[in-house]
């Protein structure tokens, strides 16, 4: 937790550099692009991963080959059909040249991401996150460098094409390294049918968080300028901060926890409950004090002014994060 608190924070300074050195145009296609990529995620796994991580007996290579099939079934299939349309859905949502490239290389990142799935789960299933956050140290290292010098020099949205190609390399290579695994192909039945029993109801959850949030950017990306998306892009950065930095930290190491904890209820009823004590005892403080700073801030720091009409969006993220 506190590795990925560390990592959160480079998240933090490097996005206050990224929104400094970008005007909200530039800001808002990295925003709205990556909202159109994100429908694209919640179909490539169908909750496989949480699938496996939760299950009770030990994996085996049965499990880890069809998982890695499935996958790269779904992934591949929606990457080469996301690179086909991309002129479409470029002249569809007006984007630039560079808008249309950057969707390019945001889905080809997916299939780079799929492949880090069965090493990252094999770490997780073991509780080896000493291990797993490396290659995400790694990967957002590569990735906020390039953004943040690629802006500085005058690059706009190309600063992200190049940043994200960058994050999805370094991440695969590092994952690998730090958890070898041969990629294999196999199609078993019984693990498929145990998969989705689980998978699809975990997914379901993941899908209505994304109608929410994600469905509502890629609607207003067609419907607002990019500026606009832009602001909605800032307002829900910043407000999302205090969830990254303490609940996802959380949950991203109880998961796997309890989930070796299944058959002793006691003792997994009185972890969930310290975990959501001690969630909202550290993100509702930051919330308000968020709230409250947030305009004066905006005003003190130079460049920062022209984020000021996204101080209203700001708030009602801040409330949406409050009850999630």
């Amino acid at each position: 937790t506190t590795r990925t608190l560390l990592l959160q924070g480079l998240a933090l300074i490097a996005n206050f550099l990224l929104t400094i050195l970008l005007i909200p145009e530039q800001y808002g296609i990295f925003f709205g692009v990556s909202a159109l990529v994100d429908f694209l995620i919640i179909f490539s796994d169908i909750g496989l991963g949480a699938a496996l991580i939760q299950k009770k007996d030990s994996l085996t290579e049965a499990d880890l080959r069809t998982t890695f099939t499935v996958q790269q079934i779904l992934v591949n299939t929606l990457v080469v059909l996301a690179l086909i349309f991309s002129r479409p859905i470029g002249i569809f949502y007006g984007l630039s040249p560079e808008g249309i490239w950057l969707f390019r290389v945001l889905a080809i990142s997916l299939t780079l991401a799929s492949l880090k799935t069965i090493p990252s789960i094999k770490l997780e299933r073991k509780l080896e996150f000493h291990k797993l956050i490396i290659p995400q140290i790694i990967e957002n290292l590569f990735f906020y460098v390039t953004a943040v010098t690629l802006a500085w020099q005058g690059f706009g949205v190309s600063s992200f094409i190049w940043a994200v190609l960058l994050r999805g390399i370094s991440g695969l290579i590092t994952m690998y390294i730090v958890s070898p695994w041969w990629p294999k192909f196999a199609l078993n039945k019984s693990v498929i049918k145990n998969l989705f029993s689980f998978g699809a109801p975990f997914q379901l959850n993941t899908i209505m968080a994304f109608v929410k949030d994600k469905l509502l950017i890629a609607y207003l990306f067609k419907v607002l300028t990019p500026a606009q998306i832009g602001y909605l892009g800032w307002a829900q950065k910043w407000s999302l901060y205090p969830l990254q930095l303490v609940m996802d930290s959380i949950s991203k190491v109880t998961f796997p926890a309890y989930a070796r904890l299944q058959n002793q209820k006691q003792s997994l009823e009185k972890a969930i409950n310290k975990s959501l004590f001690f969630t909202s005892l550290f993100i509702f403080p930051m919330i308000i004090g968020l709230i409250a700073t947030a305009p004066a801030f905006v005003r003190l720091i130079p460049r920062y002014s022209q984020w000021q009409p996204a101080l209203l969006a700001l708030g009602f993220f801040c409330i949406n994060s409050l009850w999630s």
